[in-house]
């Protein structure tokens, strides 16, 4: 079957032009090589993170590993793989349970092994690479640290503790990307240090960067606190005016939309610390404080000695110039003292730092050019962020018109390179599609003119004649034609033994169905009738097409019956 599907493509081809052959080459060609490439391409996996920021001994245990594994892989620098994206969380899940990565920080489970015929020295410094390696990842789970390094020095004990040594430690610190450590941060991380180890204080601690930024030099009141103390007034300074910022901010984005102000802050925060005390006196009000009373009374008559007894009643009474013996004595005195106590007020105030002394503001708005709603938009603003001119604050609101020039240049730019690799993909699908496409229906095509000229769709060359299903009572001489082709056929030139047509001239230059002499057949049913209707347009036109499948028949049969 192959050869005859051969010698029928070879007849085909004979019959292209050299441009149809040249097309039919260069789509054969680009289906050899696109299509492939398509199923490749459509195969290839995203991949995806799975680990960043390895050491070089981690990553080369989890590339043995997924080699192992069999599963692909990529590598970005020496610490960053990258898997496909529907086995990341395979991969990690089965790297966990190898264990993988280990870090490179070793903590207590340093003591998990055999410690049997270790030393008291040995111990120790085990003990303190432990302690190191905790505090380690303690500290490198805080969200802006990216990386860690501690050591501690733990002195020898002495005999007298006015000759100790103290405890001090050491930190530097990798910031993540886009991260800082405020100084709040930096004293947290101190007072771990020293809540953890033994006989260490805050003091005593020392934070920098590995870019060489002292964060805290461990000495108490040194430069170092100065230095942090006065940034912690920077942060409070700018987390209030960031607070009143947003409160404006908010509060014209809804009013004017988003993108049409700009709002800045400044705010000045009191840190001094005072206690006030006053004592005041009010002259309206008094009360009595102590009171005290004397009164006397002193009478005598003739003849009766009365009075206070001592010498001033025994002595006789002053002789008047008459020389009368009876004549009387009278005393009397009163004394009244009172102390009174004035009214006095004292109050005591206790200021803490941190309150505000002025705030500046400043606004500007876009194209906003009249003056009743610049106004309002004042007094308004004025209320959120409450501006007091009597403390001395400052507060302006302009309207300019903003350029937007360079942000819509920069928005156009990114939207048209995101348009133009959106359609490069999309053109790489289509074109990858509309190939495929087209080399099918040229394919289609080919294999239809294949079948067209090998006469009823492969089915002579695949089938022998005795399979045709022929009707019963068909003439021997039209079974040997094959499948119900008319008895007059059997007549026809052939194009071998260049055999003449019964009755006609030989000189005839292109015989055909219709004037050949009719035959009597029985009668056949409707596909009979379709299928000589079929091979009447056939032998009309390629009549050499048509004589070649007959004798192809012919040989087939006489081989079977021979």
């Amino acid at each position: 079957m192959l050869a005859q599907v051969s010698q029928q493509f070879s007849g085909f081809w004979k019959q292209q032009s050299k441009s149809s052959r040249f097309v039919f080459v260069v789509l054969v060609a680009l289906g050899v090589v696109l299509i492939p490439l398509f199923i490749i391409w459509a195969q290839t996996p995203s991949y995806e993170v799975a680990y960043s920021g390895l050491s070089e001994a981690d990553a080369g245990q989890i590339v043995s590993k997924l080699q192992e594994s069999g599963i692909d892989y990529k590598l970005q620098g020496s610490g960053t793989i990258l898997v496909p994206s529907d086995q990341v969380y395979d991969v990690r899940i089965s790297m966990a349970k190898e264990g993988l990565p280990e870090s490179s920080t070793v903590g207590f489970e340093i003591f998990s092994g055999n410690t049997l015929g270790m030393t008291e020295f040995t111990q120790r410094i085990n003990y303190q690479q432990a302690l190191e390696g905790e505090l380690e990842r303690t500290i490198g789970s805080l969200a802006a640290v990216d990386a860690v390094r501690v050591h501690i020095v733990i002195p020898e004990d002495s005999l007298l503790a006015s000759q100790q040594s103290p405890t001090t430690a050491s930190v530097t610190i990798k910031e993540k990307a886009g991260a800082h450590l405020d100084s709040s941060q930096v004293s947290a991380i101190t007072h771990l240090l020293a809540s953890s180890v033994e006989g260490l204080s805050p003091e005593n601690v020392v934070v920098v960067d590995v870019k060489g930024n002292m964060y805290s030099s461990g000495e108490s009141g040194g430069t170092g606190s100065a230095l942090a103390q006065t940034d912690s007034r920077r942060a409070a300074e700018a987390a209030a005016a960031n607070e009143i910022k947003n409160k404006v901010q908010t509060l014209l984005d809804s009013a004017l939309g988003p993108n049409k102000s700009i709002v800045q802050a400044n705010v000045t925060l009191d840190f001094t610390e005072r206690q006030t005390v006053t004592q005041s006196v009010d002259p309206n009000k008094s009360a009595v404080l102590s009171s005290q009373s004397i009164m006397e009374v002193y009478t005598t008559t003739s003849g009766t000695v009365e009075g206070i007894p001592g010498a001033a009643s025994n002595l006789p009474p002053a002789a008047t110039g008459t020389g009368s013996e009876n004549t009387g004595v009278s005393y009397a005195r009163n004394e009244t003292t009172n102390n009174y106590e004035v009214t006095q007020i004292k109050s005591e105030e206790v200021f803490t730092p941190g309150a505000i002394t002025r705030v500046s503001l400043s606004v500007l708005v876009d194209g906003i050019t009249d003056e009743e709603q610049l106004a309002t938009l004042k007094s308004v603003i004025a209320a959120a962020a409450g501006i007091d001119e009597k403390r001395g604050d400052t507060f302006a609101v302009e309207s300019l018109a903003f350029d937007r020039t360079y942000v819509e240049t920069q928005a156009e730019e990114l939207e048209s390179s995101q348009k133009q690799d959106l359609y490069f993909k999309i053109g790489g699908y289509v074109a990858a599609g509309l190939a495929v496409l087209a080399l099918l229906f040229y394919v289609s095509r080919l294999l239809g003119n294949l079948r067209l000229a090998s006469t009823e769709a492969w089915t002579p060359v695949m089938k022998p004649v005795s399979e045709l299903g022929l009707p019963a009572g068909t003439p021997h001489h039209l079974q040997a034609a094959g499948a119900g082709v008319p008895g007059q056929l059997e007549s026809s030139v052939d194009t071998k033994a260049g055999t003449p047509f019964e009755g006609e001239a030989v000189t005839k230059p292109k015989p055909t169905i219709k004037n050949m002499p009719k035959i009597e057949v029985p009668s056949v049913t409707p596909e009979y009738a379709q299928l000589q209707k079929v091979i009447e347009g056939i032998a009309d036109d390629d009549p050499s097409s048509l004589a070649e499948a007959i004798q192809l028949w012919l040989n087939e049969d006489e081989k079977r019956n021979g």
